[in-house]
């Protein structure tokens, strides 16, 4: 059985967050915010390469104007 009101108190007193706040929460979100269950390695300098070269930044990627006008994005 879960400690809920224990972590409803952490969460709360930790974060700031509200009761709503906690109950939206997912157990997994929940798991990472108290630093509990398994840890993301981190993304390789190789890997993070390779990423850059699949999927390069172009001229237009992500800017709003070119959104609203209707351009293509990449």
């Amino acid at each position: 059985m879960l400690p809920w009101t224990e972590l409803l108190r952490i969460t709360a007193t930790r974060w700031a967050w509200t009761p709503a706040e906690f109950w939206a929460t997912t157990p997994r979100e929940l798991e990472a915010v108290l630093g509990l269950g398994h840890t993301a390695d981190g993304l390789k300098r190789f890997e993070l390469d390779r990423l850059i070269r699949t999927h390069p930044d172009t001229a237009t990627c992500g800017r709003a104007e070119d959104h609203k006008e209707g351009k293509p994005h990449d």
